[in-house]
């Protein structure tokens, strides 16, 4: 994980090339000018008017000062946090110089300057630096102290996913290990190819892969799983995938299948008598915005005897908290018990500014 100094423009100062975060702006600016209009000016004579210059004014400083960090996000990126602070204080203030500057002659030459409660060009220019100085001072301490939050929430995201990548439970390998001992001399073939599927298991939950992977991969990691507790279970499990192959190459976060089959067998097959079938389907579909989303779903039978789903649950947080921070709240998942089985839907958008360091 980088250090936090060295955490880039994305991950402190919002989209400003964004409609809402426009629209955040000019809230933001106009209830400046409310504060500084009815505190500093008292009602009587050309009052309305000086609101009016002054929201104009405030609004095309906030929108300028916005366009400017929209086009500099680029450059900023490659910077460090500190640099980028700096940078934006220094660029917001210098774009609150120039306007100060272009507006005092516009006011001058439309004759309006009587209208202001000033002792001329430097004392507008000063003062419009000064309030900007202190606004814009609060504004990057907001930022910054957002961007702390996140990277607290992004750790603590970080630490639950190491938990859930690492947790293949002790008595899943113990079981494992003892069907192989009876398998080796029974039938070695199969016993070597659950040697493979549970060196691949290992592999993919102990690995530090903060990215995300093509959907073919999480699905060979899963058979690896199911290849594993079809020898345990036997017959009582059966597997039925739809799997369109356009979909095969969408990037999804390590381990986000797995934990959901594992849920399935865990909590489906195991408390049934009878044989029951897991169905693995995926679909792509367009969402608003123009934004493409898979849907993969996980459906098993429900357990003929009620069971505790603690252990579920649990997982299905974790899942949950990790693709809330990956995706920034654009992922979901849902589950749903139905009469005879139990259902769970993943949908994720298909996009390529997933945080490579959570997902």
């Amino acid at each position: 994980m980088d250090h936090p100094a060295t955490r880039t423009a994305p991950d402190l100062l919002p989209d400003f090339c964004s409609g809402p975060v426009l629209l955040s702006v000019a809230l933001i600016t106009q209830l400046v000018a409310v504060l500084i209009m009815f505190v500093t000016q008292p009602v009587g004579a050309f009052f309305w008017e000086r609101f009016a210059l002054l929201s104009l004014y405030l609004q095309w400083n906030g929108l300028c000062g916005a366009a400017v960090l929209c086009q500099a996000r680029s450059w900023l990126s490659r910077m460090p946090t500190w640099f980028v602070l700096f940078a934006s204080y220094i660029l917001l203030l210098g774009v609150t110089a120039l306007l100060a500057e272009f507006s005092w002659m516009l006011i001058s030459l439309l004759g309006w300057s009587s209208m202001l409660e000033t002792d001329g060009r430097w004392s507008f220019v000063v003062g419009s630096l000064g309030v900007a100085a202190i606004v814009v001072a609060f504004v990057l301490r907001y930022f910054w102290v957002q961007h702390q939050w996140r990277l607290e929430v992004q750790a603590q995201a970080e630490s639950r996913y190491l938990a859930l990548q690492a947790r293949i439970r002790p008595h899943f390998l113990f079981n494992t290990l003892n069907t192989l001992s009876a398998l080796i001399r029974k039938d070695p073939r199969l016993a070597e190819s659950l040697v493979d599927d549970l060196s691949d298991l290992f592999r993919v939950s102990l690995e530090k892969r903060h990215r995300l992977v093509p959907l073919r991969e999480e699905i060979d990691t899963a058979r690896c799983y199911l290849n594993i507790e079809q020898v345990r279970v036997g017959e009582r499990l059966k597997i039925e995938w739809d799997i369109p192959d356009n979909t095969l190459s969408v990037p999804v976060p390590v381990l986000s299948l797995q934990p959901l089959v594992e849920n399935a067998v865990h909590h489906g097959i195991m408390h049934r008598d009878d044989e029951g079938t897991i169905r693995i389907s995926t679909e792509l579909h367009s969402g608003g915005s123009g934004v493409e989303y898979l849907t993969l779903t996980v459906t098993n039978p429900v357990p003929d005897v009620p069971v505790p789903s603690q252990g579920s649950r649990l997982a299905l947080t974790n899942l949950t908290e990790r693709l809330r921070i990956a995706y920034e709240g654009r992922a979901s998942l849902s589950s749903e018990r139905q009469e005879h089985q139990f259902r769970i839907d993943m949908r994720l958008p298909v996009v390529g500014d997933v945080r490579q360091g959570v997902a």
